[in-house]
C-alpha cells in the first residue's frame, strides 16, 4: 500500500464535475483507491461516496491505494487533485 496527502486545489472541490472526473480515473486502475477525509475513508470509485464526502477546497487528504498499479494510480490522482481542475 503507497500513501500520499495532498490540498485540494479545485474551486469546487471534489463536487459536481471534478468528482465524477476523479471517479472516471479512478476507475481506469486496478488497484483500490481511498480518499481519507476527516477520519472517513472514502472509495474513490464510487461516485456516491466521493459526493458525500464532502471534500471542499483547502481541505486536506490522504490518497491510499492497494494494488497490482498502485505507483502509477497514486501519482495520477495526486497530480489530478493538485493541479485543481474544474
Amino acid at each position: 500500500m503507497v500513501r500520499k496527502d495532498v490540498v485540494v486545489k479545485s474551486v469546487s472541490g471534489l463536487h459536481a464535475r471534478p468528482g465524477s472526473n476523479l471517479v472516471e480515473l479512478a476507475l481506469t486502475f486496478k488497484s483500490d483507491i481511498r480518499l481519507v477525509h476527516n477520519g472517513s475513508s472514502i472509495n474513490a470509485k464510487e461516485i456516491l461516496e466521493v459526493m458525500m464526502g464532502n471534500i471542499n477546497c483547502g481541505d486536506k487528504l490522504t490518497i491510499e491505494v492497494e494494488g497490482e498499479d498502485e505507483q502509477k494510480a497514486i501519482n495520477a490522482i495526486y497530480s489530478y487533485i493538485e493541479k485543481g481542475e474544474e
